[in-house]
């Protein structure tokens, strides 16, 4: 939503000229920036483009000032940075800070005629924030754009929201040095170690090759083909430490913030955990670390607001929604749908998502849920099924694909459809018999398994380059992409290192899948990208 192409924020006030300002509650600030909250516990209010009224969390400053305060742009329009140190001092045209919205981002001619414009100004002060917020002029007089809203507040909200703002990316964030810049990946106890180290060095392979670049690039200087020079000040060189966890998940947050302390790093990238990620996502919440698309099938039902972790998708609780989903659409409520779950998270989770979701489209369908806990226990919990008849459909939701799958390919199991999640598919090509194939559906939350991206290949040829093997190529390509965030991210930032203007910088669904032996992937897509 924008509202803002101005010097200040999206918030104004009453303010008696003249009385003297009072210290403002930071805490307090923060609240109204973040959420439109006055001092008195109640939403602002203001108008915008001369007469709309509005108010409340969808109106305030971070909607288009964002979190970290170096604004945006939206809809063709510019919205300025409101930090600490560029709001309280006088404007000064900033070529590094203004690169990003000059040359790498596709606007409109008026947006561009917008940035140019040098808008000197001197810093604000307290009675000139007031008047650019209440009336919409900086303090050298110059009109502030009318999408911004101009509110009215107490003169406590606005010494508030100053002593906010004074604060707001005045620093740099931890992790960063004159020279380096600290990255971290989180490898979980239970992850599979071939998986672990296709993750990791393709990980170290990225960093060997960015210091390459950046080594070469600050050898000389004063040579400055495509303006290099000018951002010199912005090259680090990338730290990468490896986080192994132990343990239960219980503890990998006590386990994590002990190495915070040893050496704090700017973000944590990509990574590799079987388990829950609610713990490393707590973690980084509360530190306000940036963490980059971790290959993490379980990630956080119910993020926290203005979480600090990026997913490529909801794991397997998109995967169970979209099952529920693609049912729902082609069984009719008298169908009689069975799943088994694994005990273990993999598996108690996607069920309940698939047992909320299925109530959801379905309200009077028959649904039984069964969970298990290692091989004989589902061995025995098919036999029963096979004695109560075929279902109509049966979801399999396994924490042990290649265990659980040959359990299944000996049982005398028959079903109109078998869902297995995306997890399952190797072992399913490798174990399943070609009779289960007019049944099987796998949700496959990635490209379609035939299809070929373009840039894979250019991927593929610089793994090959370097020697790489591809042994894993979905987590090895999900990995490179995170890798090319951080140096995209780092791209747009130069030398404003704050973690959560690197976070801004930086809809989900799914295919059903089933098999086809004709194929080399070995399965085709079946109907449209499904979002649930």
């Amino acid at each position: 939503m924008m509202r803002g192409a101005a010097a200040a924020l999206a918030i104004a006030l009453t303010l008696v000229a003249g009385m003297p300002a009072k210290a403002g509650d930071a805490a307090l600030g923060a609240r109204l920036y973040h959420e439109g909250i006055g001092a008195d516990g109640r939403p602002v209010t203001g108008t915008v483009q001369g007469d709309v009224e509005i108010g409340g969390a969808a109106f305030a400053c971070v909607s288009c000032h964002r979190p970290s305060g170096f604004g945006t742009s939206e809809g063709g329009s510019y919205v300025p940075p409101i930090i600490g140190p560029i709001l309280f001092a006088p404007s000064s045209p900033d070529r590094n800070r203004m690169f990003r919205e000059l040359f790498q981002e596709v606007q409109s001619p008026s947006y561009w005629a917008r940035v140019r414009q040098p808008r000197l100004r001197p810093a604000y002060d307290t009675a000139s924030l007031a008047r650019a917020v209440g009336e919409g002029v900086d303090p050298a007089g110059h009109a502030l754009d009318p999408a911004m809203p101009r509110y009215a507040l107490a003169e406590a909200d606005v010494a508030n929201l100053e002593a906010f703002l004074r604060g707001l990316s005045a620093e740099i964030s931890p992790g960063v040095t004159r020279d380096g810049i600290h990255f971290a990946t989180v490898i979980g106890p239970d992850a599979d170690p071939a998986e672990a180290e296709a993750v990791l060095s393709t990980m170290q392979a990225y960093v060997e090759w960015m210091n390459g670049r950046i080594a070469v690039d600050t050898r000389n200087p004063a040579f400055s083909p495509n303006f290099r020079s000018d951002f010199i000040d912005a090259y680090r060189k990338w730290r990468l430490h490896v986080w192994r966890l132990e343990g239960s998940p219980e503890s990998w947050e006590a386990q994590l913030a002990a190495r915070y302390a040893e050496q704090p790093v700017f973000a944590l990238v990509s990574g590799l955990v079987a388990g829950p990620w609610d713990a490393v996502g707590r973690f980084c919440d509360a530190r306000r670390v940036p963490c980059l698309f971790p290959n993490a099938e379980l990630v956080p039902e119910a993020p926290a607001e203005r979480g600090y972790s990026m997913f490529f998708n909801r794991g397997l609780v998109l995967e169970a929604e979209v099952a529920a989903a693609e049912i729902a659409e082609t069984l009719p409520e008298t169908a009689r749908i069975v799943q088994l779950h694994a005990s273990a998270p993999r598996g108690a989770r996607p069920a309940a998502a698939f047992t909320r979701a299925l109530a959801a489209r379905m309200p009077r369908v028959q649904l039984v849920s069964m969970g298990y806990d290692g091989p004989a226990a589902l061995e025995r919990a098919l036999a029963g099924l096979a004695a109560d008849g075929a279902p109509d459909a049966l979801l399999l939701w396994t924490a042990a694909p290649e265990a659980d799958l040959a359990v299944l390919a000996r049982a005398s199991v028959t079903t109109g459809a078998l869902y297995l999640p995306s997890a399952a598919m190797a072992a399913a090509q490798a174990t399943l018999p070609p009779g289960l194939d007019p049944a099987l559906r796998i949700v496959w939350p990635y490209e379609e398994p035939e299809g070929y991206h373009p840039r894979q290949y250019r991927i593929r040829a610089w793994m090959h380059t370097r020697r790489l093997p591809v042994t894993h190529p979905r987590l090895q390509l999900q990995t490179y992409y995170a890798m090319t965030m951080v140096e995209f991210g780092l791209m747009h930032i130069i030398t404003d290192f704050h973690r959560d203007y690197f976070l801004e910088i930086a809809s989900k669904g799914a295919f059903i899948v089933a098999p086809d032996r004709s194929l080399s992937a070995g399965y085709v897509v079946l109907g449209d990208w499904i979002v649930p």
